[in-house]
């Protein structure tokens, strides 16, 4: 990701002045402090959850906007909007614009599957095989959106079924394998028939992309934002 997103910085005429990775041999520095971001204007991290908390208080203390990628830390999302307070910071369990669009079609469509109980509900998702969590912060986000607008269901099971599945459960499960694998798919399922939404990425281009864009979105304003303030949904 952090290559994509400086390949389509620099497309985009934006400078990248600092490549931040302990492990990469282009990096010009090996971790993040304020010394590090000197003259830098807005930060784009993918780094892992256990980075977000010292990110948002290096990037505060800069004084450097935030773009957030990383999922995994959404239980601690009070306590680091508290300590992003003054500053700036936008997050997202996904900067592809295909994906929030495709968020708002499954809220869409469950709103209106919400009045027809004879369609039951399933999830499913594909990642490459280096993905580092499961399931994913999308499909976590797609788990929310469907609870929130299927009142019949209350709970979603990620793991292995070695029961039979309640009727208020929603199972969602996840697959890792291969080089660059990202889809993710809805079933709205009856007897009659099934209702099937899904999103598949093609490269890693279009999460960069939106990441690139909301940052630039994001320049020059204070606030604890979220990919639904970039786009306005």
């Amino acid at each position: 990701m952090g290559q994509a997103v400086g390949r389509i910085a620099a497309e985009r005429d934006h400078t990248v002045k600092a490549i931040i990775d302990p492990g990469h041999e282009d990096s010009s520095h090996k971790e993040l402090s304020v010394e590090a971001l000197e003259d830098c204007d807005i930060a784009i991290d993918f780094s892992g959850a256990q980075s977000v908390m010292g990110n948002v208080r290096i990037c505060k203390e800069a004084g450097v906007a935030l773009v957030e990628g990383s999922t995994g830390w959404y239980d601690d999302m009070a306590e680091i909007e508290k300590v992003a307070e003054g500053g700036s910071m936008l997050w997202s369990s996904n900067f592809s614009i295909g994906v929030n669009l495709y968020f708002k079609m499954i809220e869409n469509a469950s709103q209106l599957i919400n009045g027809f109980d004879e369609y039951d509900v399933w999830g499913h998702e594909i990642h490459h095989n280096k993905k580092a969590d499961s399931p994913s912060g999308t499909a976590k986000t797609i788990e929310d959106i469907l609870l929130r607008n299927i009142d019949r269901k209350t709970s979603v099971v990620e793991d292995k079924l070695d029961r039979r599945r309640e009727d208020n459960e929603i199972h969602f499960s996840s697959l890792r394998g291969g080089q660059v694998n990202f889809e993710h798919t809805i079933g709205f399922d009856s007897a009659a028939d099934t209702i099937k939404i899904s999103h598949s990425a093609r490269n890693r281009d279009g999460y960069a992309l939106g990441a690139v864009k909301a940052a630039e979105w994001l320049k020059g304003k204070t606030g604890f934002f979220s990919m639904n303030d970039f786009l306005n949904l």
